[in-house]
């Protein structure tokens, strides 16, 4: 299979595993990991670990699999190349980086909510290298998350970020030696998970919504949300 899932206690773990094309995904496996993703979100896993097998987190999309026709053509309405990154789960989500961070794959670690990557990883939107555009969030995700002038910094020259360049983007959650960034973000998720889910779940659904909006319809929100997250009285 070239998507894995296991559990971890309380933490679903989602691995990309096609090591011989450093993880990129092709049709079925996008549909694959929208499946692994679907099963988190209805499940009793209070948090997510993505990660790629064989040393490397994804590619991006797989381009011998486009040129033959392996993966359907992009739509407005369909969902796009790495299947799950138009919507976030309600429950979070950290990408553990090892490796290869390309195109929909830095995509992919764009859309969790935390990133964890060892120093060896390295990022970038090689896809503009090949005149594909981005149709994953960078656009959007990652200026919000560097500001303009870094995101505009990678989307324009399609270069190769180092880990520790990123991470002094704000970037990263936390940068580990090379082969720990996956034991660190099991580490981070168990944390997480072990945490009362309403009221952090309210926090990150306030925090989330709350860019668009003016800070007294920001403030309302965070307040509707917690309100609802209290703990019933007896």
């Amino acid at each position: 299979m070239s998507v894995r899932t296991e559990r971890r206690g309380p933490v679903h773990v989602i691995t990309l595993d096609r090591p011989d094309r450093r993880n990129a995904v092709d049709g079925p496996t996008a549909r694959r990991l929208a499946d692994a993703v679907r099963a988190f979100e209805d499940g009793d896993a209070k948090a997510a670990v993505v990660t790629g097998a064989g040393g490397a987190f994804c590619a991006g999309s797989d381009l011998k699999a486009m040129a033959a026709g392996d993966f359907p053509v992009p739509t407005a309405e369909g969902p796009p190349p790495m299947a799950v990154t138009r919507a976030r789960p309600s429950k979070p989500v950290i990408a553990a980086i090892e490796g290869y961070c390309f195109g929909g794959g830095f995509e992919l670690a764009l859309w969790c909510d935390l990133r964890v990557a060892s120093e060896t990883a390295e990022f970038g939107l090689l896809n503009f290298e090949h005149g594909l555009p981005s149709l994953d969030g960078a656009t959007v995700r990652l200026p919000r998350l560097v500001g303009q002038p870094r995101a505009l910094d990678a989307l324009l020259t399609a270069r190769r970020i180092p880990a520790r360049e990123a991470a002094s983007w704000g970037l990263l959650t936390a940068l580990t030696p090379p082969g720990e960034a996956l034991e660190t973000a099991l580490a981070l998720a168990a944390r997480i998970a072990s945490l009362p889910a309403p009221a952090l779940q309210a926090a990150r659904a306030s925090l989330l919504a709350q860019g668009p909006l003016p800070e007294a319809d920001a403030l309302r929100n965070e307040t509707t949300l917690a309100l609802a997250a209290l703990p019933t009285r007896t």
